[in-house]
């Protein structure tokens, strides 16, 4: 009985001597939550937007191989009159890297080409090289002389059958020619 005596007073003084419980902190329970199979996980984060590439808004205008590189020109998709000229050697935004040549159609070439440390390719467009024709010209209505107020002088004409009033005849002065003589007679 002695030693359960001892044995009580040890734990009284522990208990007495020991601190007041921490009480928890909700975040320490969020594992819990979070991988717990009976949860549904949140969906992950979305990626990180790519810029756009802007080799997306041009299609190519036509490719030459020259001895030091390509001569090529890109046309813009939106504004055709926008154009990329790239030379060779230059130190333009725009870098020709590879070239795949078509056997059978010169149409289906492609050039990939580089835009500062973005890469794409390019390819003819069909609607991009068609000849735009001009519109064909509307045909205006001649224009009526303007009636002119019936002088004194000359009676006002009836109009005809047909409802035009005939215009007046002018009868202009032979103007006088050379002849292949120089103009000198015999």
């Amino acid at each position: 009985m002695k030693h359960a005596i001892l044995l009580l007073s040890l734990l009284f003084a522990a208990s007495v001597l020991a601190d007041a419980p921490n009480q928890l902190r909700l975040t320490d329970y969020q594992k819990l939550w979070t991988d717990s199979p009976f949860t549904s996980k949140p969906p992950p984060p979305p990626p990180p937007d790519a810029p756009p590439n802007p080799l997306e808004d041009y299609a190519l205008g036509g490719i030459s191989k020259l001895a030091d590189g390509y001569y090529a020109i890109l046309l813009n998709k939106k504004d055709p009159s926008d154009k990329v000229v790239i030379r060779p050697g230059s130190d333009g935004d725009y870098k020709v890297v590879d070239v795949q040549w078509s056997e059978g159609n010169w149409k289906d070439t492609v050039v990939t080409v580089q835009s500062g440390s973005q890469r794409g390719t390019v390819a003819f467009e069909d609607k991009l090289l068609a000849v735009k024709t001009a519109a064909p010209a509307t045909p205006q209505k001649p224009q009526q002389p303007a009636a002119r107020p019936a002088t004194p002088a000359q009676p006002a004409q009836p109009a005809s059958a047909g409802g035009r009033q005939p215009r007046p005849r002018i009868v202009r002065p032979p103007t006088p020619s050379r002849d292949s003589s120089g103009g000198r007679g015999r």
